[in-house]
């Protein structure tokens, strides 16, 4: 099906192939109206869940998995995302930005995945694409502390969001881990102003021991937004864990950092961003960088490699948003 340049519809709606995966299989996830028995071939024969979806794809033959855009799909264990060249997409619409996403991949509140399930998903390989989706966890088992975890190389992220909406007060959670090596994040939102933290649980751990790679590295965000919500000041948008977690550079473009702490218990964070002394390692954030609800964007005793490219280019002070009245 993947070779046909015809269409084909997807529960009433037409879909061109060729605006797809050319030269791979497409496969067909449908949460509510799927079978574990089927094929997943075609829309009526559709898979229940991402990870049988998975398990049928071929790694390097560029296939697609269409995803239905009216629920979330709960997956009971992890997904390591191990096989290259696959591309997934929420079928909702064209490109949702911000929370609103419809294709969900989730861990559910009561759900008890295994010991080893840190996330819903982990990418581990290389060159796959996610479009149009939500990444999210409400397990509170001990282990899963994560929304999602990057550890792959070239995986593209489009316009997708990410959210541990649980774990709340553990300072050990966090909404994505970073740690894949030339990942582009387009369009994306890590957060959400409605998640009132009460520790220092950061949007985007950067951790290569969870993310079991070697590192971030040459990463590029692209209008990517980061929300965050806390009563805690030493919460950051981005938190480098260690030293040896991200090398080489990360490049910043036209993204915002907003942190909501005018309502209720907010509190304004000290710091936007915090990458420790002797990193070796560049974040390079352009001047439409715009942060709100912090106090600088990165103090001395935590802005090793962080380069801002603004009018008047300081570490503490640019980005920051100035209020009209």
């Amino acid at each position: 099906m993947g070779s046909d340049h015809g269409t084909f519809k997807y529960k009433g709606i037409p879909i061109l192939a060729h605006l797809g995966s050319v030269f791979g299989d497409t496969l067909f996830v449908d949460y509510t109206d799927g079978s574990t028995g089927n094929t997943g071939k075609t829309p009526d024969k559709s898979l229940t869940l991402l990870s049988a979806a998975y398990d049928k794809a071929t790694t390097n033959n560029q296939d697609l998995i269409l995803i239905d855009g009216n629920g979330a799909i709960v997956e009971t264990d992890m997904i390591t995302w191990s096989k290259s060249r696959t591309h997934v997409r929420g079928c909702d619409g064209y490109g949702h930005l911000g929370v609103g996403h419809g294709a969900r991949i989730t861990f559910g509140a009561n759900d008890t995945p295994a010991a080893a399930s840190l996330a819903p998903m982990k990418v581990t390989g290389w060159r796959n694409t996610f479009s149009n989706l939500k990444f999210e966890s409400q397990c509170t088992t001990a282990e899963s502390l994560y929304g999602h975890i990057d550890g792959g190389a070239y995986t593209t992220y489009n316009r997708c969001s990410f959210l541990k909406l649980s774990d709340l007060d553990n300072t050990s959670a966090a909404d994505v881990v970073a740690g894949g090596n030339g990942t582009s994040w387009i369009e994306c939102e890590i957060g959400a102003a409605s998640l009132l933290t009460s520790v220092a649980r950061h949007n985007m751990l950067v951790d290569k021991s969870v993310a079991g790679s070697n590192g971030m590295m040459d990463n590029h965000f692209k209008g990517c937004n980061f929300i965050a919500y806390t009563s805690d000041a030493d919460r950051h948008f981005i938190h480098v864990d260690g030293t040896t977690d991200t090398q080489r550079y990360s490049m910043f473009r036209g993204c915002a950092f907003i942190n909501w702490d005018i309502h209720g218990s907010g509190t304004t964070m000290t710091d936007a961003v915090h990458c420790p002394a002797n990193t070796a390692v560049y974040f390079v954030f352009d001047a439409n960088t715009i942060v709100v609800g912090c106090t600088n964007f990165a103090q001395s005793t935590d802005n090793a490699g962080i380069y801002i490219c603004a009018a008047v280019p300081t570490t503490t002070t640019s980005g920051i948003a100035v209020n009209a009245a």
